[in-house]
């Protein structure tokens, strides 16, 4: 019995000796880690004592050097600025031709230079007047020093009496990012159904998210859209293999490329998204311009959107949830799944997840939008606790009607392209926005030209809510504060159509939109400014029409 306790005594020993030696190994690798954080963190302190000291003896030079030239000078200037700025052959042998930059008095100036260029290592010339042009407190001289502009270049030409800072972009070609797409063997694409295996490169160009990064990847790509399909520039749908984030976004596999070809100022889309960023809505597909390369050959300039589908980063409504779409068209495309509601016309097709008739989550999303419907149409409807705000969401109703009422887009009459989605145990939601290239104005049937008269509203469910105070007095909350960012919607289609010029031209000497007709256009305003001008008009009068409308609601 003795000598079995011995061994259970050794035995637990041994156990006891590990378990300590295992706390001790754990312990002295916690200490060696923390080590190595500290001694990141002081090697971090040293470095920023080391740029203060750096920064403070440049500053220190610059006073001097400025100090020295001004005692020679009659007159010191007040208000310096940069006169002129341009990259000279002669300077840089990569350039195929010199080029100017335009200069701007918010202090942006912009310079495009005419091919794709893999280095943005350029020597600058430019004139001033001041006394001394810096960077990072370092004197810069025309004709020979040599600055790397992939990224924005903050310039400042200094006097003892002022200075003023610019921002310099070099942009590559038009200033957008380039995608290139390669399908195998060459291969054209002419089909929504079938893919086509390809290959992908996008480069980034100054003004976006990270300069000159290329992102590559493999993909799958076919044609999508309905009328859009019809059009000569093709609209297109890609597949990665695998998940990529192409210009910051989440990453997913699922993108799409718009044409905007009807859309003379290719910014209807991205005005409506605009909206719908600083509204209720839970998400919006982020979009960038591009320009697009296929097989080779320039296919002008395109809108690249997050595609929309279930997902945690885009539309989240959880494993068990569903993306919904009132789509006059779902009864024509093979592999739809929709039902019927007694107050839409058209049918509500289940989108995404893919489901079957008589799954549980379609008998699901089925049963609620009849339950909705119905509480909706019945005599206690504005009743909060049994009408239909127990089924559908105030705020992402409201907020949806007013952004299509406002484009009086023609779809949004519950005919198409009109999305909701639904999380399991919360209430019916309208949303994403999609599809305004024949919105604002840009149409020539159902009066959707004009910037008087409600549109959306004759939809049955709107028309209903329409009846209900409480839904007017968010409405009319809503619209007002739609109204006062009126000045920042209007501003950000001059910003985008600044940045989208230079590739207009591009697109236009490519498919000669401009100055034509083009199904459904109301009007041919000649000019890219021109038409950009209309667009603003537009949304201007239609703002102050709905407000004396709204107006009168209360």
């Amino acid at each position: 019995m003795k000598k079995y306790q011995c061994l259970l005594y050794i035995l637990l020993s041994i156990l006891f000796t590990i378990a300590c030696s295992e706390d001790i190994s754990e312990y002295t690798s916690r200490v060696e880690e923390l080590k190595k954080q500290n001694d990141a963190e002081r090697q971090k302190i040293d470095n920023q004592k080391r740029q203060l000291e750096e920064n403070k003896y440049k500053g220190e030079l610059l006073k001097q050097k400025l100090d020295s030239l001004e005692r020679e000078m009659k007159n010191v200037v007040e208000n310096p600025e940069i006169l002129t700025l341009s990259f000279l052959v002669e300077d840089n042998p990569s350039l195929k031709k010199s080029v100017t930059s335009e200069i701007r008095s918010s202090g942006k100036i912009d310079c495009w230079l005419p091919e794709i260029n893999s280095s943005k290592k350029l020597i600058p010339h430019f004139t001033f007047s001041g006394t001394l042009l810096v960077m990072d407190s370092i004197e810069i001289k025309s004709g020979s020093s040599l600055i790397d502009f992939s990224e924005p270049v903050t310039l400042s030409v200094i006097t003892s009496k002022g200075n003023k800072t610019y921002v310099v972009y070099v942009h590559s070609r038009t200033g957008l990012p380039v995608m290139e797409i390669t399908t195998q063997d060459s291969v054209g694409i002419t089909s929504r159904d079938e893919y086509v295996v390809a290959r992908m490169k996008l480069t980034e160009d100054v003004s976006t998210r990270s300069s000159n990064e290329v992102v590559e990847g493999n993909l799958m790509i076919k044609g999508r859209g309905n009328t859009t399909w019809g059009f000569p520039k093709k609209t297109y749908r890609l597949k990665f293999d695998e998940k990529i984030s192409l210009l910051g976004e989440h990453k997913d596999k699922s993108w799409v490329l718009l044409a905007n070809y009807a859309d003379k100022s290719m910014l209807r889309n991205r005005l409506a998204f605009s909206f719908s960023r600083i509204s209720n809505l839970d998400w919006t597909p982020s979009d960038h311009f591009v320009e697009l390369i296929l097989n080779g050959n320039y296919l002008g300039t395109y809108q690249l959107c997050e595609k929309i589908k279930v997902s945690n980063h885009r539309v989240a409504v959880g494993d068990d949830g569903c993306l919904l779409e009132i789509d006059k068209r779902a009864t024509e495309e093979e592999g739809t799944r929709y039902f019927y509601v007694d107050h839409i016309t058209n049918p509500v097709n289940l989108k995404d997840p893919e489901v079957e008739y008589n799954d549980e989550l379609f008998t699901y999303a089925k049963q609620f939008i009849n339950a909705a419907d119905k509480a909706l149409f019945s005599s206690d409807f504005t009743d909060p606790e049994r009408g239909w705000q127990k089924y559908m969401d105030m705020d992402s109703f409201v907020d949806w009607y007013l952004i299509n009422e406002l484009a009086r887009n023609n779809d949004a009459i519950f005919y198409a392209s009109c999305f909701m989605n639904l999380k399991r145990g919360e209430k019916i939601k309208m949303g994403p926005v999609w599809d305004f290239d024949f919105g604002f104005g840009n149409i020539n049937y159902n009066d959707n030209f004009l910037c008087e008269g409600f549109w959306v509203k004759q939809a049955s469910w709107f028309s209903r809510l329409h009846e209900d105070p409480a839904f007017i007095k968010r409405l009319t909350e809503r619209f007002f504060y739609f109204y006062n960012n009126k000045d920042m919607i209007l501003n950000n289609i001059g910003e985008d159509a600044l940045y989208l010029r230079s590739s207009v031209a591009e697109n236009d000497n490519i498919w000669h939109t401009l100055y034509k007709y083009s199904w459904p256009n109301n009007d041919i305003w000649g000019s890219y400014n021109n038409e950009v001008q209309f667009l603003k008009d537009w949304v201007n009068k239609r703002f102050e029409w709905m407000k004396k409308e709204i107006e009168k609601l209360n």
